[in-house]
């Protein structure tokens, strides 16, 4: 299930690396921000209301702070007024320790937002902030599954319960491999189109492994053997030898699979007494790094054989 996270204004507060302060509101510091993007209301303050962020942080830097002392007071509180009033304004930051004047002030009162300042200059506040909310902000999605670095490849394995998703991660663990996340993967998409895979805290550093119960992986294999996060590259998904989904003998055909809006390429392995599902996800996290290095070896080989069979023909003809 996909869930947006939230953040009151009270918690940003708390947020060292933003050196923020209340400078007035702080009967409304509860609600909640929900967007990661922040907005700069320099027309809005004019009036200019087309295509303004309503439900974004309004930041107030030295531009915006030098344009509400020379208007008119009280047409700038009925700007503001009418901009708070746009949507759900979570609150407003002044920047480089500006103070707000007066008409500011008693619009975002009356409208139920705090204020708050901070020392950092605009830019770098913006900057520091967007960072901030694509961190606590981003979409989340939790997938049944294993999630392993397998020679720095975020390998995602997936597949019906019980068929042998956790006892092929703690082989690739026993080789060398290392374990992010067992049964439940937390996966958050970051700002750069990439999903980053992570554990729920409850069940970090464990593996719950049938007939064996739950191990401590970390106490097992050593404290490298555990990750916290690590991005996705590919996904593995392990089928039963009945399942009905075709096979790809060649590995000519990109399958991919699509999280949260974001596409990784996905390969099926069926699960066959005697098959080494660890050797094979190890060479299939390898052989996708050489993918992305412009090398496609499947393609390269029925390219081979499809020149080989024109020069065949050519020879024929010309007998």
């Amino acid at each position: 299930m996909e869930f947006t996270k939230s953040i009151t204004v009270a918690e940003l507060l708390q947020v060292k690396r933003l050196n923020l302060e209340l400078v007035c509101g702080k009967r409304y510091i509860q609600r909640e921000i929900t967007l990661g993007s922040v907005n700069r209301p320099g027309l809005a303050l004019g009036g200019h209301l087309d295509n303004f962020r309503a439900n974004s942080v309004q930041v107030f830097g030295r531009g915006e702070h030098a344009f509400c002392q020379k208007e008119n007071k009280a047409r700038l509180r009925a700007n503001v007024t009418k901009m708070l009033s746009e949507g759900s304004v979570p609150c407003v930051i002044m920047t480089a320790d500006l103070v707000p004047v007066p008409a500011v002030r008693k619009a975002c009162l009356g409208a139920d937002v705090p204020i708050l300042k901070t020392p950092m200059e605009s830019a770098a506040f913006v900057a520091e902030f967007s960072r901030f909310l694509d961190e606590k902000l981003a979409p989340v999605t939790h997938v049944h599954g294993v999630l392993v670095d397998v020679s720095g490849m975020g390998v995602l394995i997936r597949g019906e319960s019980g068929i042998g998703k956790s006892e092929c991660a703690l082989e690739l663990i026993k080789r060398g491999h290392i374990l992010v996340a067992d049964d439940v993967v937390e996966i958050q998409k970051s700002r750069g189109r990439y999903l980053i895979g992570s554990c729920p805290t409850m069940l970090k550093h464990y593996m719950e492994v049938r007939g064996l119960g739950i191990l401590n992986v970390p106490l097992l294999f050593g404290v490298g053997a555990t990750l916290d996060e690590a991005k996705i590259d590919m996904e593995v998904v392990l089928t039963s030898p009945n399942s009905q989904q075709p096979i790809d003998r060649l590995g000519v055909a990109q399958r991919t699979s699509e999280i949260l809006g974001v596409e990784i390429p996905s390969l099926g392995l069926p699960v066959t007494p005697g098959r080494n599902l660890a050797v094979l996800i190890e060479v299939a996290a390898l052989n996708q790094q050489l993918k992305g290095q412009g090398i496609f070896s499947a393609k390269e080989f029925s390219q081979k054989i499809l020149d080989q069979m024109k020069t065949g023909a050519k020879k024929s003809h010309a007998k």
